[in-house]
């Protein structure tokens, strides 16, 4: 058993002291394998003159070299052969261009076990019959996006009694079915089974006030029901809100604990999950480890300063994605402090750090930040 596999082994998922020998094991493992087996990762590691001999402390993966996300945008790089491609997933491609993202047996079969363990640990996993509500895309042939494929395998967390998806394919085409989604809710909340509510903040948003512009009475869903919420408010920015109030909006309208509404960070760029905890923060589970990077320097900052966000992870096995880049802008917690009874360091999303249209990113960053060098948040 090599050590990437001994990491997901790993029974405590939030020790990140008792497993860091590992995980630096396995990033060094992870090095290897991709400079062994991508040209392009090879050649990018060569011209930073990295080596895995510089991988001793944890302190020591901010050096490992970094590739930015809008890489996977324009190239398309893989550490396997195209037999040994299980999973092809696309990101959702808000701005025009998609990530083609290519998941080998290994990544997914470990991938599975860590979504398992941080299912059951945040008590996600149901053998009551569950009524689903996806607002996400309808499955259909051709369609490649990672957040359908996540979608569709968390309805696996509790047994399915009806799905019901509100973005339909119709034709050629996805149409939302807003009275299709009102009809479902009407009937799960006759049911009386609990109801699972999964997919993008802004269509719950939308869904949610036009019940009260429609002045449709608040419905009173199972208490034991949940809401997952992921992928961000993406071409709806302009209409976000702060998730605590969302929550609020969901137990007025629904009925459903503010405490059962979490909010996952993921990405098909990064195939590790941050499930929220019971007080609605992301913590690091010990397969990944998360830098925030100066937006000027790229140099790692501390606790409470805004720059970029950086995973890194030896899960993937298939591409190197092992340090990536967002856009994203975020900002990373002390976790002692939360009160979840989770210690590990947990991190914030503060938008994005700009798009293609705007100025360059770090120009639009520094106008995020406030100023030139970034502000403590």
């Amino acid at each position: 058993m090599n050590f990437r596999e001994r990491l997901f082994n790993y029974k405590k998922i939030y020790d990140l002291d008792g497993s860091e020998d590992l995980f630096l094991a396995a990033m060094r493992e992870s090095v290897e394998h991709h400079k062994t087996h991508c040209a392009f990762y090879k050649e990018l590691i060569q011209d930073k003159g990295y080596t895995t001999d510089q991988l001793i402390r944890v302190e020591d993966i901010a050096s490992i070299p970094t590739i930015p996300v809008d890489f996977f945008k324009t190239h398309e790089v893989k550490s396997i052969e195209k037999d040994d491609i299980k999973i092809h997933a696309t990101s959702s491609g808000t701005m025009g261009q998609k990530s083609q993202i290519f998941i080998d047996k290994s990544t997914l079969k470990l991938g599975t076990k860590m979504i398992i363990k941080a299912m059951i640990y945040h008590k996600f996993v149901s053998i009551i019959p569950t009524n689903y509500l996806i607002l996400g895309y309808e499955p259909k042939t051709g369609n490649e996006m990672g957040n359908v494929k996540v979608l569709t395998g968390m309805t696996k967390l509790a047994p399915a009694k009806e799905k019901v998806f509100a973005i339909r394919s119709i034709g050629d085409a996805y149409q939302i079915d807003y009275f299709g989604v009102m009809n479902a809710l009407k009937r799960y909340a006759r049911q009386k089974l609990p109801v699972r509510i999964m997919g993008f903040p802004s269509y719950l948003y939308m869904m949610l006030t036009a019940m009260k512009e429609m002045k449709i009475p608040p419905l009173k869903l199972n208490k034991k029901s949940i809401v997952f919420t992921g992928g961000g408010w993406k071409k709806y920015n302009d209409m976000a809100i702060q998730k605590e109030v969302l929550y609020a909006l969901i137990e007025e309208m629904l009925g459903i604990p503010a405490e059962n509404c979490r909010d996952f960070y993921s990405a098909v760029e990064h195939s590790v999950a941050y499930p929220e905890c019971r007080h609605h923060h992301m913590h690091i589970p010990i397969w990944s480890r998360v830098l925030i990077r100066d937006v000027n320097t790229l140099e790692p900052l501390g606790f409470n300063q805004a720059g970029f966000l950086n995973f890194i992870s030896p899960l993937v096995s298939s591409m190197p994605l092992n340090s990536v880049l967002m856009g994203d802008m975020a900002v990373l917690r002390d976790g002692s402090q939360c009160g979840c009874g989770i210690t590990t360091p947990y991190f914030e999303i503060l938008g994005r750090a700009g798009t293609r249209s705007s100025k360059t990113c770090t120009t639009s960053a520094s106008e995020l930040l406030g100023g030139p060098n970034g502000t403590h948040i």
